[in-house]
């Protein structure tokens, strides 16, 4: 196993199902595989839950005991953080931004679950760049060393970033071993990309292991020309850590921004249409920010006629769920409108 030597901390369920879409793929006209990452334990699920168990194995060799970390209120990253803190008899402190929502309204989804795993949730100014959001962590990180604490920030500059990229070399020699005798190669596997490190660690994995299924990676917030060779480079430092030879280039897989430029976390009438026709043609939720996403670009590559018909294709649902729940209104039956007026600026890393 090519993970097999990293420091690590097992409390996932792995391996996360690979399981047959028989009606969507009859309605989309592919062999649909569906990659349910959001079946893997820890709290809800999700593709944090799997990287955690890589940052966690080399910050309890250091004694860590104060998780820190920054991303949107309905970040999956700030959920898993907490759950995980929560497990080790860790403490989390949270660092969102200011949104525009009521005062008074109660906090739902994923911001409601860091209050009830116990949390200390605190609200910085909306819009940081990179430089700032890291002074705000790091001044946290000098509170809680300051009080004899052993703080640990975990943001994608650091070696958080390295982890949840190998992370996703673990999970693409998982996939590569599900797929294993399939009666023909998969097509192509569609994932969410945020910041970066899930799809590198995943491209980066299966170009190792001679997999000839292409990466497809679906921009939720940059643009593909910024993010390609971030995600170079987050597959060069976890390929140095796990001393691989191979290197991933931008050639190697594909990135699609044709709906990042409409803002995070905005539900637009396309997406709430596909996550009620995956729930009613699956049973399975998927979340308005990320997969949401992902399952449109599916469809259109499709319809565009760049999947060949009856192709096998998987579908890496990464989890997220609880975010659905801020969207009741949009996403109930008569809901209208888009979520362009409680979009938010920032996102959690994918």
């Amino acid at each position: 196993m090519i993970c097999r030597e990293q420091p690590r901390v097992r409390f996932v369920h792995l391996p996360t199902p690979l399981e047959a879409a028989p009606r969507l793929s009859e309605a989309l006209g592919v062999n649909l595989l569906v990659k349910r990452e959001d079946l893997a334990g820890l709290c809800v699920g999700g593709n944090k839950s799997r990287l955690l168990e890589f940052a966690l194995g080399s910050l309890r060799e250091q004694g860590v005991d104060t998780l820190i970390a920054h991303a949107a209120e309905q970040s999956n990253k700030l959920r898993d953080i907490a759950a995980v803190a929560a497990r080790c008899g860790m403490k989390a402190v949270l660092l969102i931004p200011g949104t525009r929502h009521p005062d008074d309204a109660p906090p739902q989804g994923n911001r409601l679950l860091f209050d009830i795993l116990g949390a200390d949730v605190r609200i910085v100014a909306p819009g940081l760049d990179r430089a700032c959001v890291m002074a705000a962590q790091e001044a946290v990180r000098d509170e809680f060393a300051g009080r004899g604490r052993r703080p640990a920030i975990l943001d994608r500059q650091l070696d958080y970033g390295i982890d949840a990229t190998v992370a996703y070399v673990d999970a693409a020699e998982e996939l590569h071993r599900q797929l294993a005798g399939a009666a023909a190669a998969p097509h192509s596997v569609f994932i969410a990309v945020g910041a970066g490190m899930t799809a590198a660690g995943l491209a980066l994995g299966l170009k190792h292991l001679g997999s000839p299924m292409r990466v497809m990676g679906v921009c939720i917030a940059g643009r593909a020309v910024e993010l390609a060779p971030e995600i170079e480079r987050h597959a060069a430092r976890a390929a140095e850590r796990l001393g691989l030879a191979t290197r991933l280039h931008a050639g190697d897989l594909t990135l699609l921004d044709d709906h990042a430029g409409i803002g995070y976390g905005v539900l637009t009438p396309p997406l709430r249409d596909v996550i009620h026709r995956f729930a009613r043609l699956h049973g399975m939720i998927i979340d308005p920010v990320y997969n949401a996403r992902v399952a449109l670009a599916l469809v259109e590559q499709i319809a565009a006629r760049r999947i060949p018909g009856g192709a096998t294709v998987v579908y890496v649902n990464t989890g997220g769920s609880p975010a659905i729940y801020d969207y009741a209104g949009e996403l109930s039956a008569g809901g209208e409108g888009d979520r362009s007026s409680h979009a938010v600026a920032a996102a959690g890393a994918q």
